[in-house]
Order: C-alpha cells, then structure tokens, then sequence
C-alpha cells in the first residue's frame, strides 16, 4: 500500500515506460483508477479528491507565486525612486552644508568687523576724555 493509500496492480514492471517519480505514479494511477473503482470506490474517490485538492493547491501556489513576483516587481520600482530621491537629497543636503559653512564665515567675519568697529568706538572715547 502507498501514501494515498493505493494499492498496486500487476507487477511492479507495470509502470509507464520514460515517465519519472509522480508522473509515473500518476500515469499508473490513472489507467488503474477505472479497475479501482470497481474494486475499492471508496478507495478511488479519495484519490480523486486528493487529486482535486493538489490541483487547487498548486492553483493557489501560483496565485500566490505571482502576487509575490508583483509586490517584488512593485518594491524594487519602489526602491528604485527612493534612490534617485535619496541621491538628490544628498546633493541638496551637500550643497546647503557648504552654504552653511559659508555664512558661518560671514558671520565670524562680521564679528570680528564689529569688535573692530568697538575697540575704535572704545578707543575714541578713551583718547577724547
């Protein structure tokens, strides 16, 4: 008795000659299941409904198979524009750094100017008093 609960007819030499592992079992299945029935039907109606329950199953496997395949088609487009976004902002970021540096300088510069500027206010007001 096999996994699905058949049993072989014949002998084992019965198999369908250039067929390999389930395409063959199922071949045997197949050309048996009319002799099956009219031995154990019970037994032929539970192959044939595990038959329909694998086919929906790989059905749902397929479904499944492509949705993923979409979701990867739509995270790699995804990532794809968050990457050129990303680069972008990296440039802005970059070139507002240099800016800040920049008026940062301006604005040493001009402290330094208004030291100046209080140190002659200061120097004045020594020498005139």
């Amino acid at each position: 008795m096999s996994m699905d609960g058949s049993t072989s007819f014949g002998s084992a030499s019965s198999g369908v000659s250039g067929r390999h592992g389930a395409d063959a079992k199922k071949a045997i299945s197949d050309a048996k299941l009319a002799e099956l029935a009219l031995v154990d039907p019970k037994r032929a109606k539970r192959i044939m409904a595990n038959r329909q329950s694998a086919a929906r199953s790989k059905e749902r496997k397929m479904r499944y198979i492509a949705e993923l395949e979409r979701k990867v088609q739509c995270l790699q487009t995804e990532a794809t524009t968050l990457s050129a976004q990303l680069s972008l902002l990296q440039r802005d970021t970059s070139g507002l750094t240099n800016e800040n540096g920049d008026l940062k300088l301006q604005v040493q510069t001009m402290e330094q100017q208004v030291r100046l500027q209080d140190g002659k206010v200061f120097f004045v007001e020594q020498i005139q008093n």
